[in-house]
């Protein structure tokens, strides 16, 4: 292969990715259902479900990478035998990663949010105040793999997140959850 191959080759790709990011909107909102396991009794697996939805916004800065911003809020009503509710709201943010091959309906990738996470009702610990709520640091870290209907439609056909909060829970501080998402997201606007 001549050097001349070899330099049109080169153009011919930076040019096919850079049509790619052109055409791909660079905004997105998505709503989800969002299911959450959690452990928030201490001491054992005093587990249990939570069910609820999110919703999301990302700015594509290209075709492997967003900035998004996801409030979401799941809720558990008479858990275990105490009878209590708890609502889990997530205010998080952060990079993903898309792995985005040429003409691929499904996509995969991967993220790192980190913000805040709000507990209320009878199960949330108390804060300083001594009111049934408490706010603290909070993070998922996980990926999933979307389904591209068509330019502007995305399904989300599954994310599962390692979801920490860091409530005072008089053990060790932090709640290890599982976190499953799907949904649908729009896309629009151009780059």
């Amino acid at each position: 292969m001549t050097m001349r191959s070899l330099l049109t080759l080169l153009l011919l790709s930076i040019a096919s990715v850079n049509l790619m990011a052109q055409t791909q909107p660079s905004n997105e909102i998505a709503l989800d259902y969002t299911y959450v396991h959690t452990n928030a009794p201490p001491g054992g697996c005093g587990c249990f479900s939570m069910n609820g939805g999110s919703g999301s916004y990302a700015y594509h800065f290209g075709p492997q990478f967003a900035a998004v911003i996801e409030v979401g809020a799941v809720h558990a009503s008479k858990i275990d035998s105490t009878g209590l509710d708890l609502t889990l709201t997530s205010y998080l943010g952060g990079p993903r990663f898309y792995y985005r091959r040429p003409h691929a309906r499904f996509v995969p990738y991967g993220q790192v949010l980190l913000g805040a996470v709000r507990a209320t009702g009878g199960l949330a610990p108390a804060n300083s105040g001594g009111a049934s709520s408490s706010t603290v640091f909070g993070s998922a870290l996980g990926g999933g793999v979307e389904f591209n209907v068509s330019r502007r439609i995305t399904l989300r056909v599954a994310q599962v997140d390692y979801f920490v909060t860091t409530f005072d829970n008089k053990i060790d501080g932090h709640q290890n959850n599982l976190r499953i998402t799907t949904g649908v997201a729009y896309h629009f606007g151009k780059r």
